[in-house]
């Protein structure tokens, strides 16, 4: 029984120490973290492809000699 209350204070105490950690980091609470990651996800791209372009057809823009 001894153990398990360890264990518990353990798990709890490493998850106190996150939340503290990140609040000391960043100056922000970590339940803002969820909205700011589904904001980050849900932004547009930018509105041009950036793959490279290929042309269809090579020969047509070679020049003539």
């Amino acid at each position: 029984m001894i153990n398990l209350v360890k264990k518990i204070a353990l798990y709890l105490l490493i998850l106190l120490g996150i939340i503290y950690g990140y609040r000391y980091m960043t100056g922000r609470s970590i339940a803002t973290l969820p909205g700011e990651i589904v904001d980050k996800l849900q932004q547009k791209g930018p509105a041009e492809s950036t793959n490279p372009k290929y042309y269809s057809d090579p020969a047509r823009k070679m020049p003539e000699n």
